[in-house]
């Protein structure tokens, strides 16, 4: 690089005197710029997006746990949340899931079964991982806050006959 840019300014240099010393005002060196690389594209910011849709964050989490990723389904769940705050907090909800596959098979798919909102910030989704088992009954608590969802919760257990008794008490 450096044997370039000393060509290019004796070239320059060369071509300077053959034009003529009226070109440049007498006692003024002149420089040629330095020649550069092209320039790299700029690197795009990524544009914020909106938080998921509970319903989306849901699909995604069974989605990444019938695929067997349990860590990638509870990174991409509490993403943002305060509940990525706490990392011990998040590895035992890991490793209780993962006990509870064991015990009760993989998921190979959900249903929901259950939606409660509470004002316009509150949501519950209820849902049931279908395991080859035993079904598991998921609780997902959402805030929104400022147009926003944030899971704030989950619960996972297997209390089925609870999800009957719900559902009796409802219809009455």
């Amino acid at each position: 690089m450096r044997l370039v840019v000393i060509v290019l300014l004796v070239s320059s240099a060369l071509s300077l005197a053959q034009q003529g010393s009226d070109k440049e005002p007498a006692g003024r060196t002149v420089f040629p710029r330095a020649v550069t690389q092209p320039a790299a594209p700029p690197i795009s910011t990524p544009v914020p997006r909106a938080p998921a849709d509970p319903s989306e964050v849901v699909d995604a989490f069974f989605l990444a746990l019938k695929a067997g990723l349990i860590d990638a389904a509870y990174d991409g769940l509490v993403k943002g949340s305060i509940i990525a705050e706490r990392p011990e907090g998040v590895a035992a909800l890991k490793k209780r899931t993962q006990d509870a596959l064991d015990n009760y098979g993989p998921v190979s798919g959900y249903e929901l079964v259950d939606e409660k909102v509470v004002g316009s910030t509150l949501l519950r989704r209820t849902c049931v991982s279908l395991n080859t088992d035993l079904p598991l009954r998921w609780r997902f608590y959402f805030y929104k806050f400022e147009g926003a969802w944030k899971l704030v919760d989950l619960r996972v257990d297997d209390g089925l006959v609870e999800l009957f008794e719900e559902g009796g008490r409802a219809r009455k």
